[in-house]
């Protein structure tokens, strides 16, 4: 017995220097800081993807080498100096810090439960691999919750973004930012495990244990490459125009100006025209119709100017107002004036287009009054058909702004025939900031996962035309007037992310919900003392 434990003290010795003791506790904040750092890099403004796995190799060999008290504390830190800079672009749009800092504290709490969930796990697993699988289980099952709740979630940040450009992303049409996302964290979480022992590991993990996981983890790096996302052309080609028209800074006071956006986009559909730039159809940002022209007859006057001119369908953003509620509608304009199809926003942005819970928040925050009248939601389909010439309709799958980060939003569109993913958005609220960018990478990652070419179409910037595997072929810079036009590939053919990715995103959250409470009732039946 006193041989077999001094064989242990021997062997946790020559560990000792990949393993972290309690001594070391005071280089958890630093070592936090730099993951945080490594985190924000890989999403834009930076975009360098290939960062988010080694900022997740930090975080978990920091959450692995303590209790769960402090698992779940270094967590929510990370969490809340994520998101903090993340998306200080909500105190441009709200105009104060509290409804921004609001935001971030709950996406950290999140991170919390993450970091309670890799203290927990432990107790189910204390081999290298499978509690790196339960570790990234745990990762991507707490990023689709928080998309999910509360008020529909935040899908902001979600770990597949940072990667539209790196190999990992051919793995989009099998399960999207679910599948993406969990293979990156369980490389992360292999990486860890190469480099760092944590005490809890059984005793035998030495260099065959270390071996194996590092073989998983650059076969995890590698398999994508093997795939190739298609981009031949099923249901033939369109030649489709994406028109910028333009808001100017402060975007508050050009809307004010009564149909000064209109006349942008009309004044940019116009030059177009005249520079020998044609289109099968036009495809204008959201609010790009600053006045509702079913309502207002010289809105509609300029509209039909910009589709005479024209001479093809124009898809023309605009709201809707009613005595007690609001609608966010793209119209279908054909050239002779008409609305023959329209889309109604289903998921308005909660706290931006409307207030849950109104009757009690109003008394918490005067920043309420800055969303005066409720959006509502629309009930039908992202879907719309743009009457083309010869008799020709184009099906297109259709979102508006925000409704990018919600695949099931264009997945709808795409079930229900759409060739093609149109993406209108108005991001003039946001000034110079790097949300449109971060909107950008979304719209990415929807065209790769549902196999289809994206007009990603704003008011003021970035717009883009996106190919069938991500690559952005054209983009304009934020606050300029331009028009992209470009023929780009229609495709049919449904991937498994369309049919199945709703189904994959309960049964990840499922799987970890359930292995947190397995984890929890080992770990409180250990510490029941025996007697």
């Amino acid at each position: 017995m006193t041989n077999t434990r001094q064989t242990n003290q021997v062997a946790r010795r020559r560990l000792r220097w990949f393993t972290w003791g309690r001594g070391r506790r005071w280089w958890d904040y630093p070592l936090l800081a730099v993951s945080v750092a490594l985190f924000w890099a890989s999403f834009p403004p930076l975009a360098m993807g290939y960062l988010a796995v080694p900022a997740l190799a930090i975080l978990f060999a920091v959450l692995n080498a303590v209790r769960v008290g402090r698992s779940t504390w270094y967590g929510f830190l990370f969490g809340l100096g994520f998101f903090l800079p993340h998306i200080w672009w909500a105190t441009i749009s709200v105009g104060g810090y509290l409804p921004w800092f609001a935001l971030c504290l709950v996406q950290a709490l999140f991170l919390a439960g993450f970091g309670f969930s890799a203290g927990v796990v432990r107790y189910l697993a204390k081999g290298a691999v499978g509690n790196s699988v339960l570790l990234a289980l745990a990762w991507v099952g707490v990023e689709q919750l928080r998309a999910c709740v509360p008020f529909g979630g935040f899908s902001w940040a979600l770990l597949a973004y940072s990667q539209v450009d790196l190999p990992v992303r051919t793995l989009a049409p099998w399960g999207s930012e679910v599948t993406i996302g969990f293979v990156c964290a369980l490389t992360a979480s292999l990486v860890m495990r190469v480099l760092v022992r944590p005490r809890w590991l059984r005793p035998g993990f030495g260099f065959f244990s270390r071996a194996t996981a590092l073989v998983l983890a650059a076969l995890l790096c590698a398999g994508p490459w093997m795939l190739r996302l298609p981009l031949a052309q099923e249901a033939g080609s369109v030649r489709v125009g994406a028109v910028q028209g333009n808001v100017q800074w402060p975007a508050e006071q050009t809307f004010a100006q009564h149909l000064k956006v209109t006349d942008n986009h009309v004044q940019q559909t116009l030059k177009t025209v005249r520079a020998g730039q044609r289109a099968d159809f036009l495809v204008w940002g959201e609010n790009s119709a600053d006045t509702d022209p079913r309502e207002d007859a010289q809105a509609y006057d300029l509209i039909y100017h910009a589709l005479e001119a024209a001479g093809v369908p124009i898809l023309v953003g605009s709201v809707k107002y009613t005595p007690t509620a609001r609608y966010n509608d793209m119209l279908v304009y054909s050239p002779d004036g008409q609305i023959v199809d329209q889309y109604r926003k289903q998921l308005p942005v909660p706290f931006g287009e409307y207030v849950p819970m109104r009757k009690y928040l109003s008394v918490l925050s005067k920043d309420v009054a800055r969303v005066s009248v409720d959006m509502l939601p629309g009930s039908e389909p992202g879907f719309v058909k743009i009457p083309l010439s010869g008799q020709r309709q184009l099906p297109a799958a259709i979102g508006i702004c925000f409704e990018a980060a919600y695949e099931e939003v264009l997945a709808g569109g795409v079930l229900a025939g759409g060739q093609l993913l149109l993406m209108p958005t108005n991001n003039s609220s946001f000034g110079n900031s790097v949300e449109s960018g971060q909107l950008l990478q979304m719209t990415r990652l929807r065209a790769m996962s549902l196999s289809r070419s994206a007009v990603h179409v704003s008011t003021n910037g970035q717009s883009a035309l996106i190919w069938p595997d991500g690559s952005v072929r054209k983009q304009t810079h934020l606050f300029e007037s331009a028009t992209l036009i470009d023929d780009v590939p229609l495709r049919t053919s449904i991937t498994f992310s369309a049919r199945h990715l709703p189904q994959l995103r309960t049964g990840v959250i499922a799987a970890w919900g359930g292995a947190l409470c397995v984890g929890v009732f080992l770990a409180l039946l250990r510490r029941r003392p025996r007697g």
